[in-house]
This record gives C-alpha cells, structure tokens and sequence, in this order.
C-alpha cells in the first residue's frame, strides 16, 4: 500500500527531503507526495524529476484532501499560523512539523485536532541519505519512514530539541569556513578544485576521527595532544588567543535565546 505524504512548503530542506525519499531505492515504491504549489518552479522541477511519486497541487488545501497518511510542515516561521489557520485538516491524519520556531502545542492549535504531530530537524544532506535527524517524540513510524535518509536521533524532551536546532545554525559558518581556507589555499599556489577537494576531505576525516572517541573529553585530546611547539598547536593557541572559539559560543546563545523567546 503507498503511503500518502502532502508537503506544505517546497524550500530547500522539503525538497531535499522528498529526493532524498525518491532517490532511495525501498522509499521510492512505497511513497507518493503531494506538494503545495507556493514554490512553482521547486515543486515542478521535483514533479519533472519524479513523476511516478510526486505530484503538484493547486492549492494547500488540496494537498491535505489527498494526503491521507502524513502531512510535512515546511513553512516559514513566521508564515506558519497564517498559512494554516484556514486550513482544514483531518482527524486521522498525521503531521511532522520542520517549523523551527514554534512547538507542537502552538502548531496543533493552528492545524487543530490530528491524530499524531511529531517536530523533526531534517538538513539538506538528507538528500544524500545521509546525517543526524532530531525528532520529538520518539515514535515507531517516524522511524521507519525515515531511516532511510539519515540517522534518527530520537528525543525524551521537546525543550532539547531547541538545542539541536541551536547546533545546526553552526552548518553555515562551517561552509564558510572551509570556502575561506579553501581561498587562502588558491590564494597560495593550490587550484580552486584542489583546494576544496583537499579542505572538504580533511573535514571529513577529522569528523569521522571525533566520531570515533568515546566521549566529548577525548575529543578534546585529539586537538591538545599534538607536537609540543608544533604547527597545530600554534594555530589553536592563536585562534583561542583571538576570541575565535568564543565567537562561536556567543553565536550559540544568540540563536538559542531568539528560540526561547517564541517558545
């Protein structure tokens, strides 16, 4: 039997997760999405790219009358409450909410009565099938249905969820970071492709080594227990030096407090 998905909201992280989904070789026989019209030209190029498991609405209301099993929440904060009050959703239907900003209480009180709501924090890589995926409740669908894309990490509490989503703020300065060593790298000698290959591979396996130790302490090692006077630690010591780490830090608390204050 097809499981039947709407997705109200085609921006870049629905969109990842629907190829994400149609791209998977099990997903892809057993789904069909139907999505909101609101970004023609992504909605379309999904449709163009799928057409045996995607179809595009002409309105959001269209997409709840033929969604039967779940609905995907991928609306802007702050167009949430405007775009669903008017709405009219079915009791046995099921939605997960992406909406960073606002709890499954303020969520529910918009949609009104549902037969489950469940808050998940996909990112872009879901498309690769790839990644941690947040979610609050734990729950046994959810966790089959998107195994596939990612690595579910399930959630006791909706409050810790806010501090997931802090953490992912951190995706963009982290692209930042490596196109500007990736440009120091060009600037001195490297091509631009080798320079992103070399920068993006090294990530890459420093991630998988912090992956690896066996708590947070550890990975603290793996950064103090270089040569004594050598280039790693000058490095650090000059970046600590300069308030580098502690500007993250900062960063963090700005981003959790604007998501207390809509709680």
């Amino acid at each position: 039997m097809t499981i039947q998905i709407g997705v109200l909201g085609t921006g870049q992280i629905s969109s990842a997760l629907v190829s994400g989904f149609c791209t998977h070789a099990v997903s892809a026989q057993k789904l069909h999405f139907y999505l909101s019209p609101r970004n023609q030209e992504k909605a379309a190029a999904l449709e163009s790219a799928y057409p045996a498991q995607v179809t595009v609405c002409a309105s959001n209301q269209e997409v709840l009358d033929r969604a039967d099993d779940w609905v995907i929440l991928a609306l802007l904060p702050r167009n949430a409450e405007e775009i669903l009050t008017p709405l009219t959703f079915r009791k046995q239907q099921k939605i997960v909410s992406l909406i960073s900003d606002h709890a499954l209480e303020a969520v529910t009180d918009w949609t009104g009565p549902v037969e489950r709501a469940i808050r998940m924090v996909p990112l872009p890589f879901v498309q690769l099938h790839i990644g941690p995926i947040a979610c609050y409740p734990p729950d046994g669908e959810i966790r089959e249905l998107f195994q596939p894309l990612g690595q579910l990490i399930e959630l006791e509490n909706e409050d810790v969820l806010n501090t997931v989503l802090t953490l992912t703020a951190l995706m963009s300065p982290f692209y930042l970071l490596i196109h500007e060593a990736a440009r120091w790298g060009k600037a001195h000698g490297l091509s631009d492709r080798a320079a992103v290959d070399y920068m993006t591979s090294f990530f890459e396996a420093l991630s998988v080594m912090a992956r690896n130790a066996p708590d947070n302490a550890a990975v603290a090692t793996l950064c103090y227990d270089t040569t004594s006077g050598g280039l790693n630690e000058m490095a650090y010591r000059s970046i600590r030096e300069n308030g580098g780490y502690q500007i993250w830090m900062e960063a963090l608390d700005a981003v959790m407090e604007r998501l207390n204050k809509s709680k």
